[in-house]
């Protein structure tokens, strides 16, 4: 159950002031609920022999695995290199595209109207079964947003051709460097986020939409009279 406290408030839709009697509302069973889906993220890292006696330690059968769960998104850029991108990207072990750019967003539904969604994205009710693929900033006219299905296990890793290597953060966190011969699994995670809504999931969303990302505010077309319409 998430209070507005100050921030953009796009996730929480209650409002504290109002704590008390909102609770109580929740408590006595007056609220739906959404379940926001989630990532499952499994970072491998190459064992090297240069690490330090500490990264060693967390080696097993030679590669070091690290594991997440994502609420928003996975962002794999270029860091702090001068060229681009150069990465490959896997669906079910096919490979289905190079990403040559800045980058590329992994994300969720409740993760579309972060990141993804500045860099060109489509907005996508959380309630959607869907993970989307975003570039940032590709070097091709025809590389769009796709989306595909809830279930499928993507794979990231920097093409054989690379000219650097590339840096990935979850949720704007945990931000860590992938070299040659490391990976990025990614599927839809099992645990789910509960969320408590205000009203109801559709009205919650667009609510959010309109308040905090001002979605389709405009200033609206005036009625023309018949004389004007005549001309």
């Amino acid at each position: 159950m998430a209070f507005h406290l100050g921030s953009l408030g796009f996730l929480t839709p209650f409002n504290f002031d109002t704590y008390q009697s909102q609770v109580t509302q929740v408590i006595e069973g007056n609220a739906a609920i959404i379940l926001r889906s989630r990532l499952e993220v499994k970072v491998v890292k190459e064992y090297r022999e240069k690490g330090s006696v500490e990264e060693m330690s967390l080696v097993t059968n030679g590669d070091k695995t690290m594991q997440y769960q994502v609420l928003n998104e996975v962002v794999v850029d270029r860091g702090p290199s001068s060229y681009l991108s150069n990465m490959d990207l896997f669906l079910d072990g096919h490979l289905i595209t190079t990403v040559q750019g800045d980058g590329v967003i992994v994300s969720t539904p409740t993760g579309s109207t972060a990141y993804a969604v500045a860099a060109g994205a489509s907005m996508i009710h959380p309630n959607v079964p869907a993970i989307m693929i975003t570039p940032i900033c590709p070097h091709s006219l025809s590389f769009r947003p796709i989306v595909v299905p809830a279930g499928v296990e993507l794979k990231i890793m920097l093409s054989c051709d690379a000219r650097n290597t590339a840096w990935v953060s979850l949720d704007g966190r945990k931000r860590q460097e992938i070299a040659y011969g490391d990976s990025i699994a990614i599927t839809t995670s099992c645990f789910p986020v509960p969320s408590i809504c205000f009203r109801d999931p559709v009205n919650d969303w667009f609510k959010s939409l309109a308040q905090c990302l001002h979605w389709n505010v405009r200033k609206k077309q005036s009625h023309l009279s018949s004389e004007e319409e005549e001309f």
